[in-house]
């Protein structure tokens, strides 16, 4: 599942005269010497993934849209969606070439060809003019927009989820009948993969909801640090966006981040409050929690991949973390992110034994404990994401 990301509005502004930071730096120093980023990190952390069950839809319709177009020889092939508001609201995937898939929306204030399908769940199957159903002939006069077309319903046994259209130039071959039974066989594919695709985003959905409720779990063992498991996810992706990771990698990394605390639900409360420094036996409880929460994640199928990077999120780049002191490219790079990122805010974050750091002053250590506690692949990604996120944010 591709995640994909937009900040949302705020109040907060950044001070008067200083200007926005370059979504081409690439290392700390730039940010730290750029600008003094606002102290609010709000703005930046109110983010909505972009997951819905459209995301993947032209890469899943792609294989149908070039069969229907090679078989029966169309010029274009578009798809047309019900939206979640009524049938008179499509969303229309079009492809005149075959090789990518644009999208928009029509409102339904006009009727037409899918339109209808849509309602009647009837086919359609127009050479002329004079093969326009009669709502539909009346309402686009005397030429169709589309002299040779074939549209199809896509439909399941529950529901109609839209339709099919396959166009030809008006001086080409007309359709026949057996061209309209080869495009409902196709769109009862298309069908089918549509409807997988939203059975998988919906069981994602159920995923997302146990990884909340987890880490809902970790906010109520320490109030303190309540929504430091989805600041840390929010700022991996960030890093992880910059470095142009997979689908498969962001997804691992956005739930290992959200539940890399997850082993404190096996540490002593007192021991997780305690606003005074830590007695050694205290330390090793509290060191003990990637293991624990390595065993958590590793009994549950779906975040089995998870397991390394929530075990290896306290090793240092240079070898003298926990719990097994690995160093550098030893460590997955997931862990690597999350280390910084975990680090970045708990060091912006009011804490019972001190107040919170600036954004420059945290960045300010992370450049200075590169390439010792911190992985610079890592710090480098994380300060271009914020940079570009800080880009982007229209206060």
């Amino acid at each position: 599942m591709a995640i994909a990301y937009h900040i949302r509005g705020s109040t907060a502004a950044r001070p008067a005269g200083e200007p926005l930071l370059s979504p081409e730096c690439n290392d700390l120093a730039s940010i730290i010497e750029g600008a003094g980023i606002a102290a609010d990190l709000s703005p930046l952390l109110d983010l909505e993934p972009s997951v819905g069950s459209l995301e993947k839809l032209p890469e899943a319709i792609a294989p149908s849209v070039r069969l229907a177009k090679d078989v029966l020889r169309g010029r274009s092939c578009s798809l047309f969606l019900v939206a979640h508001t009524g049938k008179r609201d499509l969303i229309e995937f079009s492809s005149l070439d075959g090789t990518g898939m644009r999208q928009h929306r029509s409102d339904g204030r006009l009727p037409s060809a899918p339109h209808w399908v849509v309602e009647t769940g009837q086919p359609l199957l127009v050479n002329k003019p004079e093969d326009l159903p009669w709502p539909l002939a009346a309402l686009t006069g005397p030429r169709s927009p589309y002299e040779r077309f074939v549209c199809v319903p896509l439909a399941t046994r529950e529901q109609i989820l839209g339709a099919m259209l396959l166009t030809r130039s008006p001086d080409s071959e007309a359709f026949q009948a057996a061209d309209m039974a080869t495009f409902e066989s196709v769109g009862s594919m298309t069908a089918i993969a549509i409807d997988n695709l939203k059975l998988r985003h919906s069981i994602t959905e159920g995923y997302r909801g146990t990884i909340k409720a987890l880490a809902g779990a970790i906010d109520a063992k320490d109030p303190y640090t309540c929504g430091h498991s989805q600041r840390v996810a929010d700022y991996a992706l960030m890093a992880g966006e910059t470095l142009s990771l997979s689908t498969e990698s962001m997804e691992t990394l956005e739930y290992a981040a959200v539940l890399h605390d997850i082993g404190k639900i096996g540490i002593d409360d007192a021991i997780l409050r305690k606003p005074s420094r830590l007695n050694p036996r205290e330390r090793s409880a509290i060191e003990s929690h990637p293991v624990i929460g390595a065993a958590i994640v590793r009994s549950i199928p779906f975040l089995k991949a998870t397991e390394s990077l929530v075990l290896y999120h306290h090793e240092r780049y240079d070898g003298a973390g926990y719990p097994h002191k690995l160093r550098e490219v030893e460590i997955p790079l997931g862990a690597r992110i999350i280390c910084v990122a975990d680090s970045f805010d708990t060091m912006t974050t009011d804490r019972p034994y001190r107040q919170a750091l600036t954004i420059n002053e945290a960045m300010t250590e992370l450049k200075d404990c590169t390439g010792t506690q911190f992985c610079p692949t890592a710090v480098n990604a994380f300060a271009t994401g914020f940079a570009r996120s800080y880009q982007h944010y229209s206060p």
